[in-house]
C-alpha cells in the first residue's frame, strides 16, 4: 500500500506539531487491553472441557501474542516521534544513570542538577550521561552513540571520565581524561563498584575540571573540548 498524497489545498503544520501528535499514541490504553486479555484465562478454565475451550485459549494466547508486538511497534513509534520533534525544536535530552536509577533534564538549569548527582552519587560506583534527541529509557534499545562514564571520589572532590563512542558498525573508542600534571596523591578509581580494573591516575582531575566538560556534553552530545583526552587503557599508573 503507498502512502497517500499530501493535501496540498489544507493548512500546512511544523512538523514539530506533527510529531508531537504522534507521541500520544495509546500505549496505556494497550496495556490496559493487554491485562484485560490475561485475565480472561482465569475465567476460560473454568469452563475446561467444553467444545470450544481448547479454540478460545488458542485465540487468546493468540491475542496476547499480537498485542504485546502491536505495544512495541507503538512505543517505538513514540519514542521516534518524541526524538523527531525535540529535533525539530532545536532540543536535547540529557538522561544520568546514577545509583541505579534514570534521570532527564531537557533546561540548561535541570541539566546542571544533573551533572551534580553524578559527581556526587548516594552510592559507590560508575554514574553514566548520555545525551540524545529522546529520554535514553530502555537500555536494552538501540541509544545514543556517544555516552561518558563518570567514577569520583566526592569527598576529595576529583574523578575520571570516560568517554566512548560507537560507530553504525558497531566498532568501541574509547578515552579517559587525561591530567597533565598529575598529582602523586591522585587516587587509583575503579571502573565501577568492585572492580578489578583501575583508571590510570593521570586521569584524574579536579570537580571543577569535571564539571566544566560535563556541562559542555550536556549542551552538545560530543566528546567535551573542556578537558584533555588519552585513548582508554587500564591500570594503577
Amino acid at each position: 500500500m503507498s502512502n497517500p498524497a499530501p493535501d496540498e489545498t489544507g493548512p500546512i503544520e511544523p512538523p514539530a506539531v506533527v510529531f508531537a501528535r504522534l507521541t500520544d499514541v495509546p500505549v496505556d490504553a494497550l496495556d490496559k487491553l493487554i491485562e484485560a486479555t490475561h485475565e480472561v484465562y482465569a475465567d476460560l478454565n473454568k469452563v475446561l472441557g467444553h467444545p470450544y475451550w481448547g479454540d478460545l485459549v488458542f485465540h487468546q494466547g493468540a491475542a496476547i501474542k499480537a498485542l504485546k508486538e502491536a505495544r512495541i511497534c507503538l512505543e517505538g513509534l513514540r519514542s521516534e516521534a518524541i526524538g523527531a520533534r525535540n529535533t525539530e525544536l532545536g532540543i536535547t535530552v540529557a538522561t544520568a544513570v546514577a545509583d541505579g536509577e534514570r534521570y532527564y533534564a531537557q533546561t540548561e538549569d535541570d541539566k546542571a542538577e544533573l551533572v551534580d548527582r553524578v559527581l556526587r552519587p548516594q552510592a559507590p560506583g560508575a554514574s553514566h550521561l548520555y545525551v540524545w534527541d529522546r529520554p535514553h529509557e530502555d537500555p536494552d534499545a538501540a541509544g545514543p552513540y556517544q555516552q561518558i562514564r563518570i567514577v569520583t571520589d566526592a569527598e576529595a572532590e576529583v574523578g575520571v571520565l570516560n568517554f566512548t563512542e560507537e560507530s553504525e558498525e558497531g566498532d568501541l573508542d574509547s578515552w579517559h581524561t587525561l591530567n597533565p600534571e598529575p598529582s602523586a596523591d591522585a587516587p587509583a578509581l575503579p571502573f565501577d563498584a568492585g572492580s578489578t580494573l583501575k583508571f590510570p591516575r593521570n586521569a584524574v582531575l579536579p570537580f571543577r575540571e569535571l564539571r566544566a566538560a560535563l556541562d559542555e556534553f550536556t549542551r552538545t552530545g560530543q566528546r567535551p573540548s573542556a578537558v584533555q583526552w588519552q585513548a582508554a587503557r587500564w591500570g594503577d599508573l
